[in-house]
């Protein structure tokens, strides 16, 4: 399945969200279906993501949550469904130049969402200036000069001013996941990805992790997030999202979903994490 980026109508409604004509969300997914190795492990799915909004998703490990947001960015591809960024629909298109148009827009769609993930992909050998460099100088064409201050203003946004010429080794792994935070807003991402930014770092370097993404929240940034932390959920989240086995099962207002859910699904999973 190639993909490119075409306009679609705006007036055509979302199945399950209502969106229509002068409301087009940042981002849309009608239908997604994910396949792997012949199991369908994400049921069509329908999302909608407005600017500036803050979404959780949470649910059970194998709820499918990683792979719906890592299908935003085609790093899993989608079986079926669409996916819309400001409208404009990321569609297949076949045959030789389907696949060059395909590279060209994909290389626009990942620029317009960021992602952010568990593991920090930083390159070992590169200072944390230089990680946050690179990208910008070879996707976006940016001059060294423009990169490089680019580069120190997103380090000093994730409080990271002081840590420039440090290589990722002599990080700790919050620093390591700010780094790629910096990394990702550099790009100036329309959207922000992240998948589980802190589940591989211990609870005090998380909370650094966190208040990072919650200052970003406040900033009015726009973001998805697979989280496994209630609090962050519950407290920064405008809606939240509860996935398992592979479909939305309910979804709304932050409070209402994390304090009176409706789903006895929802209900067993939030009172299993908040007795631990």
């Amino acid at each position: 399945m190639n993909f490119s980026v075409h306009n679609t109508p705006l007036d055509t409604p979302v199945p399950g969200t209502g969106s229509t004509a002068g409301t087009a969300p940042i981002l849309e997914l009608r239908d997604i279906r994910i396949e792997y190795k012949g199991h369908e492990v994400v049921h069509g799915v329908s999302l909608t993501v407005q600017r500036g909004e803050v979404i959780a998703l949470i649910g059970p490990s194998g709820a499918g949550k990683s792979s719906l947001l890592r299908s935003i960015n085609f790093l899993e591809q989608p079986s079926a469904g669409q996916i819309l960024v400001n409208g404009q629909q990321v569609q297949g298109q076949a045959g030789r130049r389907g696949a060059i148009a395909r590279n060209k827009a994909l290389a626009t769609h990942r620029r317009d969402v960021g992602m952010v993930f568990q593991q920090f992909n930083l390159f070992p050998h590169l200072t944390a200036l230089e990680n946050v460099v690179l990208a910008q100088v070879h996707s976006l064409g940016r001059n060294k000069d423009e990169a490089v201050a680019r580069a120190r203003q997103e380090l000093a946004h994730v409080g990271l001013t002081g840590h420039e010429d440090k290589y990722p080794a002599k990080c700790s792994g919050g620093q390591q996941q700010r780094i790629a935070i910096a990394r990702a807003l550099a790009m100036d991402p329309q959207l922000m990805l992240f998948d589980e930014p802190t589940s591989s770092l211990d609870p005090e370097l998380g909370v650094e992790v966190l208040n990072t993404m919650k200052r970003l929240a406040s900033e009015g940034m726009t973001m998805l997030v697979v989280t496994h932390e209630m609090h962050f959920a519950e407290d920064v989240a405008d809606r939240v999202v509860f996935m398992a086995d592979g479909a939305v099962v309910e979804e709304g207002p932050a409070e209402q979903v994390m304090l009176h859910p409706a789903s006895e699904r929802a209900k067993t999973f939030l009172s299993a994490v908040r007795g631990r």
